[in-house]
C-alpha cells in the first residue's frame, strides 16, 4: 500500500504527504492514526447529531413514525419500545426517512457537515442497511463479504461483538479508513438464513444505489419485516431431561483444535488428561475502567463438553445437544442416557447457571467484589416487578411519589436480606444503593453530591433535559470561538461536549440554568469526567475550569442567572488543586495495577471506599473512614508527597495480613473542597 508523495496525507493535517507525515512515518501507522482520529470525532458527532434531531423532531412525530415503523415491519408498538428494536428505529428514523426533502442526516449535514472531517461526513453520508456473511474472524477486526456483490470489508472488532464464521450481520457500516464501524443496531443471523436472504437481495436490487442515493433506502422496514417473519417461522424445539450423550471421535486433534478456535466454548477446567468446556452462545461483558479496563466475562452454560482421551461427553438438554454437536462436527452416533447433575459440579444445570471468568485474571477477593459490582450495576438498571417494570434508577430519577415510596421499601427490604444472606442481595453491594440512587447520604459516597441519578443513554425522554437548553451550550461555542484558532474550537468543544453529556443525563425536562448548583459541578469535575475521556490531564484540568468559568458568563449576561457568583468560588478553589488531583491520579493508577497482579501477600479483605487523609509518616498516610476510624494507607513517597491534610482518596482497596491498606485500583483524588461539600469539616491552619 503507498501513497504518492504529492498526494494529500493521510493524517488528515491538509498538507501534502512529503512535507508532513512523510519523511519518516510509514503509510500503515498513518492509516491507524487516521482511522483512530476518525472514530474519536464519530462520537461527539453523533452526540451532537442526536441534539439536532431532538430539536428537529416533535415526540408527537416520533409517535406517529414508531406506528408507522411498527406496521411496516409486523411489530406491536410495545415491541418497538423494547431495547432490542429502539436503535433500529431511531436508525430509520434519522437515516432513512425523509422529512421534507431530506432525512434528518442530510439536513444536519448540511447546517453543519462542513465543520466535520470529510471522510466522516462521506462515511455519515452513505450509512446505510445491508447483509454481511462473516467469513473470518479474528481478534479486532472481522472480514466481511456481500453475499450478492461479494464485495469484501474488514470491520473493527469490539468486545460485546461474539460472532462466528458463516453468521450473517444485518447492520450499517461505517467507513473509518481501511476499515468499518459497525454502527449501533445491528442484527447477527444464523448461517442457515443465508440462502434466503440472498434471495430477498436479489428481489430489492435498490440495496446498491444506497449509499449514493437515500431515496433508494426505502426497503429498510421490508428487510426487517422479512427478518421478523423468518424468526417467526421456527419453530421451538422441546426441552426434555438432562441428558448425556459420549461419543467416539476417531480424529481427536481435529476436535481439540475446533474446540479451542470455538468461541461459543470456553475452558472451564483442567484435571489432567480431562478438560471440561462450557457452551455458551450468550455472554455478557463489563469492563473496569478502576482496575485498568479489566474484563468480567459472565458466560450463561447452555451445556458442558468434557473432553477425555478418546471420548467426548456431552452434558445439556436436548436442544443444546443438538447445536453442539453440529458445531462441532461430532459423529452421528452416540450412547445416551438420562442425568439429574452435571459431571463437573455436582449441580443441575438450570436457566441464569453463569460461568465467569476475568481477563486478566484478578485474585479471587477481587473478582467476587467485580461481579457483586456488575450485578449491583445490572439491578439499578433492570425493569423490577415491585417498581411498576421500571428500572430502580428511573423512578429514583422521578417525581412520582407513589413510586418513590416503592423504591424505599424495596431498598428497607433489600437490607433486610443482605443481613440475613438471603434473595437477590446476596449478589449485589447493597451498602451502594442509597447513594447511588440518591435517596439517602451513606458514607462518604461521591454521588452524594449529586440530587438525583445520572440517567445515561436514553434518547428524547421524560428524564432527560429539553433540547432547547442543551442548544444553548452549542450557541455559546460557536458565539465565543468565532473566527479563532482551531485549537480554540477544539478546546471548547471538548469540554462542553462533556458538560453538556453530563447535563443532560443529571437533570430533568423541567431544569434551568439558575438551578445548577456547585455540588453539580463538583461531582462533574472530580468523578463525572473520567467516564467521558480518554485521560486526566494538567491541561485538560485548566482548560475545563476556563472554560466553564466563560460559559457561566455567559449564561449570566444572556439569562440574568447568578451562576457565577454561586459556583465561580468552587472554580477558584480549583484552581491549583484540581490539576494536582489528575496528575497524582495517572501516577498512582501504575502503583495501584502493580499491587492488585504482583501477589506479595494474600489480600485479607477488598472495600471500595472514600477516606480522608489525616497524617503523611514514612510507612504511609493515616487515613480515616466516615465513621472516624483510623488506620494506614501505603502509598508511593513520591507521589503521596503531592497529597496533603483533608484531601480524600476514593479507590478500591486490599488490607494485608498486618492490617494496612493499598491502592488496587485507580484512585479518584478530591481537593478539600470537595469533602466540604460532603459535610466534613476542615481542620483550621495552625
Amino acid at each position: 500500500m503507498s501513497v504518492g508523495r504529492n498526494e494529500l496525507c493521510p493524517c488528515g493535517s491538509g498538507k501534502k504527504y512529503k512535507k508532513c507525515c512523510g519523511v519518516v512515518t510509514p503509510i500503515t501507522e498513518l492509516r491507524s492514526r487516521h482511522e483512530q482520529k476518525l472514530q474519536k470525532e464519530y462520537v461527539s458527532w453523533i452526540e451532537r447529531l442526536n441534539h439536532f434531531v431532538s430539536g428537529q423532531i416533535s415526540s408527537e412525530t416520533v409517535e406517529e413514525l414508531r406506528e408507522r415503523f411498527a406496521q411496516e415491519v409486523g411489530l406491536t408498538e410495545d415491541e418497538v419500545k423494547n431495547p432490542e428494536w429502539t436503535a433500529h428505529f431511531f436508525n430509520w428514523l434519522v437515516l432513512d426517512v425523509k422529512t421534507g426533502s431530506d432525512t434528518p442526516l442530510e439536513s444536519y449535514l448540511k447546517q453543519h457537515g462542513r465543520r466535520m472531517e470529510q471522510d466522516l461526513r462521506r462515511a455519515f453520508s452513505r450509512l446505510h442497511l445491508n447483509v454481511y456473511e462473516i467469513v473470518q474472524v479474528e481478534r479486532d477486526v472481522l472480514t466481511v463479504q456481500h453475499p450478492v456483490s461479494s464485495e469484501i470489508r474488514y470491520v473493527i472488532r469490539t468486545n460485546n461483538l461474539q460472532v462466528q464464521p458463516g453468521q450473517m450481520i444485518v447492520g450499517r457500516l461505517l467507513t473509518l479508513g481501511l476499515r468499518d464501524q459497525l454502527f449501533t443496531g445491528s442484527i447477527i443471523l444464523q448461517p442457515h438464513v443465508k440462502d434466503a436472504i440472498t434471495q430477498w437481495l436479489q428481489a430489492h436490487p435498490q440495496f446498491a444505489e444506497a449509499p449514493e442515493d437515500s431515496s433508494k433506502r426505502n426497503y429498510t422496514t421490508d428487510l426487517y419485516r422479512f427478518i421478523v417473519q423468518f424468526g417467526k417461522a421456527d419453530t421451538p424445539r422441546r426441552v426434555d431431561s438432562l441428558l448425556r450423550r459420549v461419543y467416539h471421535v476417531p480424529d481427536m486433534a481435529r476436535l481439540r483444535r475446533s474446540i479451542e478456535s470455538n468461541r461459543m466454548l470456553e475452558l472451564k477446567k483442567r484435571e489432567g488428561t480431562r478438560e471440561v468446556w462450557v457452551y455458551a452462545p450468550r455472554k455478557e461483558e463489563h469492563l473496569f475502567p478502576t482496575l485498568k479496563d479489566a474484563l468480567l466475562e459472565l458466560y450463561e452454560v447452555q451445556a458442558e463438553v468434557l473432553v477425555l482421551e478418546n471420548t467426548v461427553w456431552v452434558e445439556g438438554y436436548e436442544p443444546e445437544q443438538e447445536e453442539v454437536a453440529e458445531l462441532l462436527q461430532l459423529p452421528g452416533e452416540a450412547q445416551e442416557e438420562a442425568i439429574s447433575v452435571l459431571s463437573s459440579t455436582g449441580a443441575k444445570l438450570t436457566k441464569g447457571t453463569l460461568f465467569i471468568t476475568s481477563q486478566p485474571t484478578l485474585p479471587p477477593k477481587v473478582l467476587q467484589w467485580a461481579v457483586q459490582t456488575y450485578f449491583t450495576e445490572k439491578w439499578l438498571l433492570t425493569p423490577n416487578e415491585q417498581l411498576d417494570e421500571l428500572a430502580p434508577i428511573l423512578v429514583a430519577a422521578s417525581d412520582h411519589a407513589g413510586l418513590l415510596e416503592k423504591l424505599r421499601s424495596l431498598l428497607e427490604q433489600l437490607e433486610q436480606d443482605s443481613k440475613l444472606g438471603q434473595g437477590v442481595a446476596r449478589f449485589i453491594r447493597v451498602e451502594v444503593l442509597k447513594s447511588r440512587l440518591a435517596v439517602a447520604k451513606t458514607d462518604m459516597y461521591v454521588t452524594n453530591l449529586l440530587s438525583r441519578p445520572l440517567i445515561e443513554g436514553l434518547p428524547e425522554s421524560v428524564y432527560t433535559v429539553q433540547p432547547e437548553l442543551l442548544a444553548e451550550i452549542n450557541r455559546f461555542v460557536q458565539e465565543v470561538t468565532e473566527g479563532k484558532s482551531e485549537v480554540t474550537v477544539k478546546k471548547y468543544d471538548e469540554v462542553m461536549n462533556n458538560f453538556r453529556s453530563f447535563v443532560r443525563s443529571a437533570f430533568g425536562p423541567g431544569f434551568t440554568w439558575e438551578q445548577l448548583r456547585a455540588e453539580d459541578v463538583a461531582y462533574f469535575l472530580v468523578h463525572d469526567i473520567y467516564t467521558r475521556v480518554d485521560a486526566s490531564t494538567k491541561t485538560l484540568a485548566t482548560n475545563l475550569l476556563s472554560v466553564l468559568t466563560a460559559f457561566f458568563k455567559w449564561l449570566d449576561k444572556q439569562q440574568g442567572t447568578s451562576l457565577t457568583s454561586r459556583i465561580q468560588p468552587l472554580l477558584a478553589e480549583l484552581k491549583d488543586t484540581l490539576p494536582e488531583a489528575y496528575r497524582c491520579r495517572t501516577l498512582l493508577e501504575k502503583e495501584a495495577h502493580q499491587c492488585l497482579f504482583s501477589g506479595d501477600q494474600p489480600l485479607q479483605s477488598v472495600a471500595e471506599l472514600t477516606l480522608v487523609l489525616d497524617e503523611q509518616t514514612a510507612q504511609g498516610w493515616y487515613v480515616k473512614n466516615g465513621k472516624g476510624e483510623k488506620f494506614l494507607l501505603k502509598l508511593p513517597q513520591g507521589e503521596a508527597s503531592l497529597l496533603a491534610p483533608d484531601w480524600l482518596i476514593s479507590a478500591l482497596l486490599a488490607q494485608a495480613s498486618d492490617g494496612t491498606w493499598s491502592l488496587l485500583g485507580t484512585p479518584e483524588l478530591y481537593p478539600p473542597v470537595i469533602g466540604q461539600f460532603m459535610g466534613l469539616a476542615q481542620r483550621m491552619p495552625v
